[in-house]
């Protein structure tokens, strides 16, 4: 049997029942749009391929509760940003080497940290936002997707997203006027 050629939902099942090479064909499908989303939401940090690597650990340690009617990209995002809220839990606070990656072309050092904390606040009262509305968010803001792509990596309709969208800003506004 040619793995490369077999649905995601096939891949999960042969998974399931102990095929370990099943997941080499999901990898390379997922690698491209797993790793833009997890550079832009750990800010390229050194925790991108470990992110990536624990993402794949719990698809196959999950394999057996994976529902074959739900699209599997969006279930492979869901375990992916999850464990991105769990890492933005726990580096709440500036490295040094997050500092000296701040991309130049700025007008001063000082801007660019300004614009930097802006950026982390914001990531932070998106945190704060029930998970499908997170989820919404992060993939049309910062991963920089279409509504329409949005709807086809989490499996929804476009009108959900455009809901999803409106109801998340007009909370983080409030939580942003809240806070400054």
């Amino acid at each position: 049997m040619d793995l490369g050629r077999e649905s995601d939902a096939i891949l999960m099942g042969s998974i399931a029942n102990g095929d370990a090479d099943a997941v080499r064909p999901l990898i390379e499908r997922y690698r491209r749009p797993l790793f833009a989303l997890l550079q832009r939401a750990l800010s390229g940090s050194a925790d991108v391929d470990d992110v990536a690597q624990e993402t794949w650990i719990r698809v196959v340690r999950s394999a057996l509760r994976y529902d074959p009617a739900q699209r599997f990209s969006g279930w492979l995002f869901a375990i992916a940003w999850n464990l991105i809220r769990d890492r933005w839990r726990k580096t709440q606070t500036f490295s040094e080497a997050e500092i000296e990656s701040l991309p130049s072309g700025r007008s001063s050092a000082e801007d660019e940290v300004i614009a930097e904390d802006r950026a982390r606040r914001l990531r932070d009262l998106v945190e704060t936002l029930p998970d499908r509305l997170a989820e919404t968010v992060f993939l049309r803001y910062f991963e920089e997707l279409s509504e329409r792509d949005v709807a086809a990596r989490l499996g929804i309709p476009v009108g959900t997203v455009k809901s999803r969208i409106h109801a998340a800003l007009n909370r983080l506004a409030t939580a942003w006027d809240q806070e400054t």
